[in-house]
This record gives C-alpha cells, sequence and structure tokens, in this order.
C-alpha cells in the first residue's frame, strides 16, 4: 500500500513538472519594454492634443500652419520637449489630400511610415 501511494505520488510529481516545467519563461526585460510602451501610448495623446492647440492657434493668427514645428515655439508652446514623441523622435507634420493635415509620431519603431505610427488628424 506504501508503494502504491509513493508511486502515485511521483507519478503526480512527474506531471506536474511536464506541465509547468516546460512553460515558456517570460522575459523580465520583454515585459518591461512592452509596459514602458503602454504608458508611452497612453500620455502622447495628450501631448498630440497640446501640439494641436498651438497648431490651430499659429493658424488662426498667420492662416496656415508653420513649415516647420519648430516655429511653434516659445510663442505657442512652452518648449520643445513637446515636438518630440515619448520613444524620443521628433513630431512630423504631413500635409495630406484635400488639404488636410497630419500630426504624426513615428511609434515605438522610431521609423515613420510603419504600421506602428500614430497619426492625428487636424
Amino acid at each position: 500500500m506504501r508503494y502504491i501511494l509513493l508511486v502515485i505520488l511521483v507519478a503526480l510529481a512527474v506531471l506536474l513538472v511536464l506541465r509547468f516545467g516546460k512553460s515558456q519563461k517570460t522575459n523580465p526585460v520583454k515585459e518591461a519594454d512592452a509596459l514602458l510602451d503602454n504608458a508611452k501610448l497612453a500620455v502622447l495623446p495628450m501631448q498630440l492634443q497640446q501640439v494641436e492647440a498651438a497648431l490651430d492657434a499659429y493658424a488662426a493668427e498667420r492662416g496656415s500652419h508653420p513649415g516647420d514645428l519648430a516655429e511653434l515655439v516659445p510663442g505657442y508652446l512652452r518648449g520643445a520637449d513637446l515636438l518630440i514623441d515619448p520613444w524620443g523622435t521628433p513630431l512630423r507634420l504631413d500635409e495630406g489630400e484635400e488639404e488636410k493635415a497630419f500630426l504624426v509620431s513615428a511609434g515605438p519603431d522610431r521609423a515613420f511610415a510603419t504600421g506602428d505610427d500614430i497619426r492625428r488628424s487636424l
């Protein structure tokens, strides 16, 4: 009877090791990077809203958007830091079709014209 109980316990231990021992181990650095990117994605809309308000004020006074976003500082934005997205890439003003303009962040990959770009229609 003792041996049967011992065999059952060993079998359970082997099953637990097989089930949980082979599970993918998460990389804490990748998890931290993903959390940081999510936080940056949460902050970006507020930043784009501030830059959009500055662009609107500039256009109301001068009749059109600036040729360079740097023209918004210091008259319309408190500092040039708002012209840099949370990943360290300068924001870009793209003139679209039908006189539409877009404020664009390159996103987490820091490269424009890729799938993770964040665009705000003005």
